[in-house]
């Protein structure tokens, strides 16, 4: 079922050393460097993130991620900012507007209730580490391309949960450590000659994709994009290992799910997932060594899904 509304929290003031609050909670102050809004956390303030939710299959429109389920919850109050680089670890970003984009430079960073417009980004992603980072959990999150922005989230060691990405080429990009949960990825925009993906891997592992709505076409353009979940190489061998994919709604794409044969696939588990029909060749091509698992079935008629297999 969609998360329920949390209700409005004070906002922290631009500028200014860090706000701290009363008990475990812990408001950010902001300040302006360099054209860019630099965070000071508050770190040992800052409330853990919350538990991932328990995941039982999901067979109901009523919990199938969407508008009213992911984003910024109903209520919550804004407060504008420029693009943001977070350089203290432990930091929490909630309740901002982002007019720009997201540069992750610390450990165990916490971004909610927020929007991001990411519309010119520098290094074509709109929320990036910088560096070798750990910990960031992106919740309850708006990210906008503008059909401008190639990646929405490119990261590795990152729980995304309840996010709704769109306006983008690809929604977000694994690497190692990923969960992304809750959420809705749709609406993709094809920039130049690359093939827009819900959700792309090159050397993807220790992967759980669960519970989401992964739609990679565009409404305006009727472009159906290239998959929901792509993952392969391009530029020699790599290595997919431990990915999980469960209880998602997909649609879209030449394949919605693309597991492709210039991988070595190890480890996944692909489990009851609803498929839409809006595809070029059909749900699922993949290689000879990935198992499909139960309850893989077409939403509109409960159908078991035929996977099409390929090694070469």
């Amino acid at each position: 079922m969609p998360s329920p509304r949390r209700p409005n929290r004070a906002r922290p003031p631009l500028g200014g050393a860090p706000v701290r609050a009363r008990g475990r909670r812990c408001l950010a102050g902001l300040a302006v460097l360099a054209g860019l809004l630099v965070l000071g956390g508050c770190a040992g303030d800052a409330p853990p993130p919350a538990p991932a939710p328990s995941w039982s299959p999901l067979d109901s429109a009523t919990d199938r991620p969407g508008p009213a389920s992911t984003g910024v919850p109903a209520g919550v109050v804004l407060t504008p900012s420029e693009g943001v680089r977070v350089t203290e670890d432990g930091a929490v970003l909630d309740g901002l507007d982002v007019a720009g984009c997201v540069v992750v430079a610390a450990d165990d960073v916490t971004i909610r209730n927020s929007r991001i417009t990411c519309l010119d980004a520098p290094n074509d992603r709109a929320v990036v580490y910088d560096g070798s980072r750990t910990g960031l959990v992106l919740e309850d999150v708006e990210i906008d391309g503008g059909g401008r922005t190639d990646i929405g989230v490119d990261t590795s060691s990152t729980t995304i949960r309840r996010a709704n990405i769109h306006g983008v080429n690809d929604g977000v990009r694994l690497g190692i450590g990923v969960t992304v949960e809750a959420s809705w990825i749709h609406d993709l925009t094809r920039i130049g000659e690359l093939h827009p993906d819900a959700i792309q891997g090159i050397s993807a592992q220790d992967i759980v994709i669960r519970g989401n709505t992964l739609d990679p076409r565009n409404a305006v353009t009727g472009d159906r994009g290239n998959a929901a979940i792509m993952l392969g190489s391009e530029t020699g061998p790599k290595v997919s290992k431990n990915v999980v994919i469960e209880g998602n709604w997909i649609n879209g794409g030449n394949y919605s799910i693309n597991i492709r044969e210039d991988i070595v696939a190890e480890g996944f588990e692909i489990r009851d997932n609803r498929f839409g029909t809006d595809t070029t060749y059909g749900p699922i091509l993949m290689r000879s060594t990935v198992t499909l698992g139960t309850g893989n079935v077409m939403d509109a008629t409960e159908a078991p899904v035929q996977a099409v297999t390929r090694d070469g």
